[in-house]
């Protein structure tokens, strides 16, 4: 018996007694007349701290003297010769007794192409990624609207409560969540939200300022998602709506300040607001830096004010474009090379109900007419990072966009609300019109309206997507009508599925996803090598490895590199893939484990983040035959090798995952090739614990490292570290 075999048994008996001691509890918990039936707890108390012991030593002992054992239980791998070698075990006790492995790459055997398609990205407005964050709006809660309800639901206690029983809790404090009166000296006043006279009667509700007494300094501050960054010399541009009544006129001081309004970074004076809602505006330059500050709009003498739609934006945004995008944040997709950007989600394509599904018509045009909506992922959206700035985002990026439209029912997971038959053609024009806003012409409706927003050349839609993890048969018949008008009107658009329907339907490329701990995506590897090559294409439109990973570790994006590694070798059916979620803010974590993670001032990328960057750099356009042995025949790790060709440089790229704690030492072998030039480029991406995850105070922890490495000829020795993920760049002559 081995040592894993023993642990692993060992481990499973150890468990197995403190279940039974719970288990003893329950039955003489409820046997009459025993002497223990009246103190179930005290044994329920001995018998836990009894076997609790010996399993928190065991667990330390797991975790720091054994790290490798908590990797998850390994599949046994067959160790023939093959395409993708990956022979699959715990790895051997001694790490420096490494057994000697032969990579031989056949680089005139036949190829299998690889989609250029394969990397791009999937957003999603989850954890903040949108609101307060990639969208580079600064004030939180700017239209007032945040309690706004979707039509038919309602209020039970601070549970909201949906037609169909579906229940959220309360994501707000209260209707001017984000924010609060600001008085100094003897000022007094109040602020409240209100209904009459709105803006407009898509956002009906404004904050009423009532002075009643100035004091030194009155008025509002809004702190923006957990701090506004400032920073020294940066220009700030402010934009709002205000009115006064009675023929009041005020001078309105916009302060760029610190958290507690100690410290003033930028000051401008907004004259003579008075009757009637008009939108004003100015710039503010900070003098200093502080990521913690906050916006304070103030007045200086008695009256009533309304405020709506206030808002700050940096004007370094990307690309410099108006109420734009983050720019460093932006800049870490423009890192990721994508080739296509997945939107707007995700569950939110379906919503809590059908009201609350993504309206793209809500999310074009004058921020100030926008409607914003309940997020079904616990917070307020206000649609400012629309369908318009998703195309742009994608251009930007010069990648295809990917929309994801709502094909008739909310989200399948919530207690799914379906369209009647009779009113699912008017979701089917809503697509229409859509891709008509994206393609059509500037004389069609959506197509002038896209112009009037600054873009009459249309954008790069090439793919829809119908419906978010739908299925059933309503999904069926739905699909069946859009697919049908699609098809007619942009023949030249995939169309994307979220199952297969057979013979009965046409589907282009249908949609998977997969979420689980590492063990599954090591063991996943090969999971689409006996996939059907007659049926449609395939999209992996959503995958992470998100168990017993915390927050994200290395080892979960080598699991991940090896299950990709399974895309590019079978590149001629695995078409499309997309990481997800993609953004966390620090502060508002919904989901588990994520890709990219910032707050106010900064942003990191899990070690997840470099292995997509990595994989997108070098993609292969062709996969070569690689045959991987280990010659001593001894047991090891996890180990996964492939070979490409990238055929615009002519170079051979080698990606290897060793995601064991074993350093691997390989004799590589490039046959039916002449020469290599003298030298390769080897990128790294490791730590030598596999649990070590990057953070917004540690975001360096886990990064690629490139060197260049010395080539004899084509036959050479290379030496792969523990738990890292290698790729070699070799240049060809």
């Amino acid at each position: 018996m081995t040592f894993p075999e023993a642990y692993r048994i060992g481990k499973r008996i150890l468990y197995g007694l403190w279940s039974a001691s719970f288990l003893t509890v329950a039955i003489l918990g409820i046997m009459e007349g025993n002497e223990w039936a009246f103190r179930p707890m005290t044994l329920l108390f001995t018998m836990a701290i009894v076997w609790a012991v010996p399993l928190l030593v065991w667990e330390f002992l797991e975790r720091k003297a054994f790290p490798e054992l908590s990797c998850g239980e390994a599949s046994e791998e067959d160790n023939s010769p093959n395409t993708d070698a990956s022979p699959s075990s715990f790895p051997e006790k001694n790490p420096d007794a490494a057994p000697t492995l032969s990579i031989q790459i056949d680089t005139g055997a036949p190829r299998t192409p690889v989609s250029p398609d394969l990397y791009g990205i999937f957003f999603e407005e989850i954890n903040h990624a949108g609101e307060g964050g990639l969208y580079a709006e600064m004030v939180q809660n700017r239209d007032f609207e945040c309690n706004a309800l979707p039509e038919g639901a309602n209020w039970a206690g601070n549970l909201l409560k949906t037609s169909t029983g579906w229940q959220e809790r309360k994501w707000f404090g209260n209707a001017l969540h984000g924010w609060k009166l600001v008085t100094q000296g003897a000022a007094r006043g109040s602020i409240a939200q209100e209904s009459a006279s709105p803006v407009n009667d898509r956002n009906p509700h404004s904050l009423r300022l009532t002075i009643r007494d100035a004091g030194s300094r009155i008025g509002v501050s809004n702190a923006g998602f957990w701090g506004m960054n400032f920073q020294a010399g940066k220009q700030y541009e402010l934009t709002l709506f205000a009115r006064t009544e009675d023929g009041d006129t005020f001078d309105l001081t916009a302060t760029l300040e610190s958290a507690s309004g100690r410290e003033s970074y930028a000051t401008a004076v907004i004259e003579d607001v008075s009757d009637g809602w008009k939108r004003y505006g100015c710039s503010l330059q900070a003098n200093d830096s502080d990521p913690q500050g906050r916006l304070t709009l103030t007045v200086d003498c008695p009256g009533t004010i309304w405020f709506d739609t206030v808002s700050l934006f940096p004007r370094d945004t990307f690309k410099s474009r108006p109420f734009g995008l983050r720019a460093d944040l932006a800049q870490m997709l423009v890192d990721l090379q994508p080739s296509f950007v997945r939107f707007p989600g995700g569950a939110i394509v379906g919503g809590l109900n059908l009201d609350n599904r993504i309206q793209w018509k809500n999310s074009i045009g004058d921020i100030a007419q926008r409607r914003g909506t309940m997020n079904l992922w616990g917070y307020y959206t206000t649609n400012g990072l629309g369908f318009h700035e998703y195309l742009q985002l994608c251009e930007d990026l010069d990648a295809d966009a990917l929309w994801v439209c709502n094909p008739g029912f909310s989200d399948n997971y919530r207690r799914a609300e379906h369209a009647p038959p009779e009113e699912v053609p008017a979701f089917v024009q809503e697509a229409l019109d859509g891709l008509e806003y994206a393609l059509g012409p500037v004389d069609s409706e959506w197509g002038a309206q896209r112009a009037a927003n600054g873009h009459p050349q249309p954008f790069r839609l090439r793919y829809i997507e119908i419906g978010n993890e739908a299925s059933g048969q309503q999904y069926r018949d739905n699909y069946a009508l859009f697919h049908r008008a699609i098809r007619a009107a942009y023949p030249a658009v995939t169309i994307i599925s979220n199952q297969e329907f057979g013979e009965e339907l046409p589907v282009d490329i249908v949609d998977h996803h997969k979420y689980g701990p590492p063990e599954s995506f090591f063991d996943a590897h090969r999971q689409y090598d006996d996939a059907d090559r007659t049926g449609p294409g395939i999209y992996v439109g959503e995958y992470a490895c998100n168990g017993k990973v915390g927050e994200g570790n290395l080892l979960a994006a080598l699991s991940e590199a090896a299950y990709m590694l399974g895309f590019e070798r079978n590149g001629d059916i695995v078409k499309m893939s997309s990481y997800a979620p993609l953004f966390f803010h620090v502060d508002d974590i919904a989901w588990p484990v994520n890709m990219i993670g910032f707050d106010s001032s900064r942003a990191f990328g899990r070690s997840s983040y470099y292995v997509q960057q990595l994989f997108a750099q070098n993609r292969p356009d062709e996969i070569l035959q690689i045959c991987v042995e280990f010659t001593d025949g001894e047991e090891t790790g996890r180990f996964y090798a492939q070979a490409g060709i990238d055929s615009d440089t002519g170079e051979i790229l080698l990606k290897v995952v060793n995601g064991s704690a074993v350093r691997r030492t390989a004799t590589v072998q490039l046959s039916d090739l002449g020469s290599v030039s003298g030298t390769a480029q080897i990128t790294t991406l490791g730590h030598s614990d596999p649990q070590t995850e990057n953070s917004i105070y540690e975001p360096d922890l886990i990064l690629p490292q490139t060197a260049e490495i010395d080539l004899p000829g084509p036959r050479f020795t290379c030496a792969f570290e523990p738990y890292s993920l290698t790729i070699l760049r070799i240049a060809t002559e």
